[in-house]
């Protein structure tokens, strides 16, 4: 486990793995960088955390991606773009906003942000299946990484949940009920009907 208690690699691949794996990463958050200028991206290579954040500094925006999580044999460049996707979705995803960190948008907005508006700004006409092979292999990662968290550090939403919604913001339909129903159960409320589609 790394220092937050995010899972942490625990092998390293191959040299020459690696350095396709970093190469990969770089260039997909250069064309993140283009696409979304506002946000400044990153990557902490040397970090065996397998996670990517958003965060602020003031009004500037990150999205940092750790080695741990490009090195992770379960992401490929699919699902490393959709994990960035996601994260750039925190900062410009729009409402709901995140019940503990009301600057961010709310972890189940972000994702169907990523697919709906980030993937196809990024991928043009590959969007769709480039969302959905990323849904599969984050998917995986989940289910893989949930025995590994701590009780209490289970994620918001299940990992099959977040499949529904990637697949509902690459098809351009209405956000899926498992995440109006955890949105509910965070907010006590209903979730905003000008976010559905």
């Amino acid at each position: 486990m790394s220092l937050l208690g995010w899972p942490a690699e625990k092998k390293l691949p191959s040299r020459r793995r690696q350095l396709r794996r970093r190469s990969v990463a770089l260039a997909l958050l250069d064309e993140f960088g283009r696409a979304f200028p506002e946000i400044t991206y990153d990557l902490l290579w040397e970090s065996p955390t397998i996670n990517a954040q958003a965060w602020r500094v003031g009004t500037v925006r990150h999205v940092r991606v750790y080695g741990g999580l490009v090195r992770h044999a379960t992401i490929t460049r699919p699902g490393l773009a959709l994990m960035i996707a996601h994260e750039t979705g925190h900062h410009l995803g729009g409402l709901p906003r995140d019940p503990e960190m009301r600057w961010m948008t709310w972890q189940g907005q972000a994702d169907y942000w990523a697919a709906r508006t980030a993937m196809p700004l990024v991928f043009g006409s590959q969007a769709y299946d480039a969302t959905l092979r990323g849904a599969r292999q984050i998917l995986k990662l989940h289910e893989d990484l949930i025995p590994l968290l701590a009780e209490g550090d289970e994620p918001d939403l299940s990992a099959r949940c977040r499949y529904f919604i990637f697949c509902a913001g690459a098809s351009g339909t209405e956000i899926p009920p498992c995440a109006k129903a955890e949105y509910r159960r965070s907010f006590n409320q209903e979730y905003p009907t000008n976010n559905l589609v």
